[in-house]
């Protein structure tokens, strides 16, 4: 009896391709007959029985010994066309432009969620009030915040003292008394 470290080399080996026929049969016959397998190893019963199980299918319908089995299976003639067959060229083709397009609508999306996050940097909180009802999807307000923003800086940059001379002049208006007007405006100069 092998321990359950001998036992997954051995699988190992199997996976690698390296085992022979004697080996192979050993691990068909451990997984038949054993009934408590360690659970790291009972992962691999269903397939070892399957495998035992087309093994015996192909030995069954022939009167040949495992040796000749053996011999068989090694000097199997294929032949193999210089062209593959034209729906795999296709499907290939199939595949590549698929993944082209998935590169680019990924790509797409990315670069909207970049936006969508400067967006949310810049202008986040920023909500405009269109008959009544709110709107704060900044993709849709954003020409009219940009809009304002220039409106903002051209009144910033024609003359800062624009509004206050005005709004001195509307003071200086309002006030009726002419002695009292005079006063103010010599002390807002």
């Amino acid at each position: 009896m092998k321990d359950i470290t001998e036992i997954k080399t051995l699988i190992e080996r199997f996976f690698e391709g390296e085992t022979t026929l004697e080996e192979e049969q050993w691990l068909y016959d451990y997984f038949k007959q054993t009934k408590d397998l360690p659970g790291e190893l009972e992962t691999y019963r269903e397939m070892f029985l399957g495998f035992d199980a087309i093994a015996l299918d192909n030995l069954d319908n022939s009167p040949i010994d495992r040796e000749e089995h053996e011999n068989q299976l090694t000097t199997t003639n294929i032949s193999i066309s210089s062209k593959p067959p034209k729906y795999k060229v296709l499907w290939k083709q199939v595949a590549g432009i698929a993944a082209m397009l998935a590169l680019i609508v990924g790509s797409i999306w990315v670069y909207w969620a970049y936006e969508d996050m400067k967006l949310q940097d810049m202008y986040g909180g920023s909500y405009m009030i269109v008959d009544g009802e709110r709107i704060d999807n900044l993709r849709e307000i954003l020409p009219q915040i940009k809009q304002t923003l220039s409106l903002a800086d051209a009144i910033e940059t024609t003359s800062p003292t624009l509004f206050i001379d005005q709004a001195e002049k509307d003071l200086l208006d309002n006030i009726q008394d002419a002695q009292e007007r005079e006063r103010i405006r010599e002390l807002l100069n």
